[in-house]
């Protein structure tokens, strides 16, 4: 196609692509990684969009790279489940607000395609009236990567050497970690456990009144005739916590981003350590210095705005590390990880905004983090506690949706589990297009591209502590009429 003298081809005007690879804690070490895959990631984004490519097609090229490096958690190289599988999710929303998504997808070697192509065919009715989906998950989506023609590996095609190494010595820790409370309760069976049991006859047969009917619950106390601890540790019940001794982390902690607690953005102090070491080799590594790993356990993002004004976003992920099989993370949702905001037809700025987030995904969810941020950028607005709001700068509203309408939230104030966030966005009008990104993690990494930069603009943001709010942003401005098509 045709290029105009900006490099950029199609409706004329300046396109963007803005893309992040996950809010954590990035080791100094390690920096150059991250920030060379975000780089490269964003390079691939924009030769798309100055080829006249679209948003969305930029969006999905960007992110298919990021979903090819190991070192994120996307695709090739993400974490796997406790059954030792890759199990991802990946959302990608068009200007339209359509869009396409999928969860606990396995053996896809883009998920991101995947999402893609759903999108696409939303779009086509199907035989009979029926409605064509937008979300599928688990084998569905499979099956479906498959009939659109798309690449399906062999289970473990997508299970790279680190990912299994830690996989390992997670289920030895889990192990050791539900051995020590299996002895702390001795011959004493929680209530719950019961509930853990395999059942003896066919779920299915449950409703039917011929079935044999199952024996009474025994009393809390009770101990089970016959009954034996499973061989299985994932059918332990582990619902003791952990010694009143281990304080909560707060933000202000920065051992708690560290020492392995970091896992899909946030931290729990009731949960396993999984990503910490064992308390066998916890004194022989506790001289090492802190910043020799990193502890980026989560989503990667993308969101363009092509030549012709359309405002585009996705965002992909591996989960959790040992997560529970077809767990959904805010990947996979949209509203959650993803939001665009169309632009009204009778507005005349053309305002359209596009948000992704990362970081703790269960608090992400109960906050709709991506669609609520979206909205307080488009108005420019923050929520007061009286539920008024007030006008304000967009880098206001940013950091007041951090703190009251994410960390102050209900259901995340009171959460045992780090509430951590990182989130991007961008808002389109016709005067240019302003990327705005905050984060309460110790680390996030950006990149972003115009189609008159000569290369992308790569930072490693890193917060200052104490529970602080760190921010940041980028204005492209646009060109004059008399310079565009």
């Amino acid at each position: 196609m045709s290029s105009n003298k900006s490099g950029s081809a199609g409706g004329g005007g300046i396109a963007t692509i803005y893309v992040h690879a996950g809010a954590g804690f990035h080791s100094v070490q390690n920096e150059h990684l991250h920030l060379q895959a975000c780089e490269k990631a964003a390079r691939s984004g924009m030769a798309v969009l100055r080829n006249g490519g679209s948003a969305v097609e930029a969006v999905e090229m960007a992110i298919m790279y990021l979903e090819d490096t190991e070192i994120t958690n996307a695709g090739y190289g993400s974490n796997l489940t406790i059954d030792g599988e890759v199990e991802c999710d990946a959302t990608i929303v068009n200007h339209l607000g359509r869009s396409g998504a999928v969860g606990a997808v396995s053996q896809v070697k883009n998920p991101i395609m995947v999402a893609r192509s759903i999108l696409n065919t939303s779009g086509k009715p199907l035989t009979l009236a029926r409605v064509p989906p937008n979300f599928l998950i688990g084998r569905g989506a499979r099956d479906f990567a498959y009939d659109q023609g798309l690449v399906v590996l062999p289970p473990d095609a997508l299970v790279a050497p680190s990912a299994k190494e830690r996989w390992r010595r997670w289920q030895q820790e889990l192990q050791a970690a539900e051995h020590k409370e299996r002895t702390k309760l001795g011959n004493y069976i929680p209530y719950q456990t019961c509930y853990r049991r395999p059942i003896p006859v066919n779920p299915a047969q449950l409703a039917n009144a011929s079935s044999p009917r199952l024996p009474a619950m025994p009393a809390p106390n009770a101990v089970v005739p016959g009954y034996s601890e499973p061989a299985d540790p994932r059918l332990t019940c582990t619902t003791a916590s952990l010694s009143p001794a281990e304080p909560t982390r707060t933000l202000s902690d920065a051992s708690a981003l560290r020492d392995g607690r970091y896992m899909d953005g946030g931290s729990c102090a009731s949960a396993v350590d999984l990503d910490g070491p064992s308390s066998e080799t916890s004194e022989a590594t506790a001289s090492q210095p802190a910043e020799v790993m990193d502890y980026v356990s989560d989503t990667v993002g993308a969101i363009a705005v092509d030549s012709w004004g359309n405002i585009a976003a996705g965002s992909s992920s591996g989960g959790i590390g040992m997560k529970h099989s077809g767990r959904i993370g805010p990947a996979a949702l949209v509203g959650v990880g993803t939001s665009v905001i169309p632009a009204d037809p009778n507005d005349p700025e053309k305002t359209s905004v596009a948000a992704v987030t990362s970081g703790t995904g269960e608090h992400i969810a109960t906050t709709m983090a991506a669609h609520t941020c979206a909205m307080r950028i488009y108005y420019s607005q923050k929520k007061h506690n009286d539920g008024t709001f007030e006008d304000v700068t967009e880098e206001e509203a940013m950091s007041s949706m951090i703190s009251s309408d994410f960390m102050g939230h209900p259901g995340v104030r009171g959460s045992k589990c780090q509430a951590a966030i990182g989130i991007v966005a961008v808002k389109k009008t016709t005067h240019g297009v302003y990327l705005y990104f905050g984060h309460n993690t110790d680390s996030f990494v950006i990149a972003s591209m115009s189609s008159e930069d000569k290369q992308p603009v790569c930072v490693m943001s890193r917060n200052n502590g104490n529970g602080s709010i760190a921010q940041g942003g980028r204005a492209t401005r646009s060109k004059p009429m008399s310079q565009a098509k």
